[in-house]
């Protein structure tokens, strides 16, 4: 099996086979990368997962079964250091990648999911609706620092109320949009009311636990954890290096925001949550600390109610 490295960028594929370095635009079809693909015979590309950049070559690997290694971001610096190399240029990565690939390529290569396209739909409905939040809020402060200036003119107040107006139309939109592509869905559909059941889930939340589950398919709970950087961390060395726990935050920095926020409703009516908050605030934890671990666990009911696919039932309820 031939190793290929990859290093992606936004609009190139620069290529390492062992012996000679190539350029091929990152184009829609990956015309020119699919000729030279098919003339090495069997395969395993090595690549770093680059934003939206890569999801051409993921997708065209999955389209043929092509093994593929997929290296974390955090990895590419550390083998420079290893290899010692000074510069850092598109080639060098194609080179580190593919070097990486015929040491451990073996054991860590695997066929590609199938692209989940609702996922991919959803992300971007999740996007537009983040953007538009942010700068709703933002106008918002706007509007409380304007209203108490004696300078500002009414009409600019005015003005900014209706553009926030038209701000909080855009989310109901957004937010719709992704119901709908749910709703095509039976399996989604049932996926979501089944996470909406969750006590302290909001709709935004529910839509973005969907998407996620989703798009790592099969992962366990400790997978889980770890994909939306809620895993715990430690550093220790020696005797006097002995830092405090802490999550890892090496995860969907959206999927955890959303579940702190969820946190605010989950730890006064969620009864499982509830009582794990207060334990940890009677222990003397830190507000922060708690509202983690709170998160924590309301994604391990949201992931275990998604793979049973049954309604979320509260344990005052179902001892009734």
């Amino acid at each position: 099996m031939n190793c290929i490295g990859v290093d992606v960028s936004k609009q190139e594929l620069r290529t390492y086979d062992g012996m000679k370095g190539r350029t091929f635009p990152n184009d829609k079809r990956l015309h020119q990368f699919t000729n030279y693909v098919d003339s090495t015979g069997e395969v395993l590309i090595v690549f770093e997962p680059t934003s939206t950049y890569s999801h051409r070559l993921l997708a065209f690997c999955a389209a043929r079964n092509i093994l593929t290694c997929k290296l974390n971001p955090r990895v590419i610096p550390n083998l420079r250091k290893i290899a010692q190399k000074r510069s850092k240029t598109d080639k060098t990565d194609a080179e580190l990648l593919y070097r990486y690939g015929v040491d451990r390529g073996d054991d860590e290569a695997k066929e590609p999911q199938p692209v989940d396209r609702l996922a991919h739909l959803l992300s971007a409905q999740l996007a537009l609706y983040q953007a538009v939040q942010k700068g709703r809020v933002a106008y918002q402060g706007l509007l409380e620092a304007f209203t108490n200036d004696p300078f500002i003119p009414r009409r600019l107040l005015t003005t900014l109320k209706g553009e926030i107006r038209v701000m909080k139309q855009k989310e109901v939109k957004r937010l719709a949009c992704a119901q709908v592509l749910i709703n095509k869905e039976e399996k989604a559909s049932l996926s979501l009311g089944a996470l909406q059941s969750v006590v302290g889930l909001g709709p935004v939340t529910s839509i973005t636990l969907l998407r996620f589950f989703r798009q790592y398919h099969g992962a366990n709970r400790q997978q889980v954890v770890a994909l939306a950087g809620l895993d715990p961390v430690f550093y220790q060395s020696g005797t006097s290096v002995h830092r405090k726990g802490r999550i890892s935050k090496r995860g969907d920095k959206v999927l955890r925001k959303c579940l702190y926020e969820a946190t605010l409703s989950a730890a006064r009516y969620n009864i499982p949550i509830r009582a794990l908050y207060k334990r940890l605030k009677d222990a003397g934890k830190p507000e922060k600390v708690a509202r983690t671990a709170a998160a924590r666990k309301l994604l391990l009911i949201a992931h275990a109610i998604y793979e049973t696919g049954q309604l979320y039932r509260s344990p005052a309820k179902e001892a009734a």
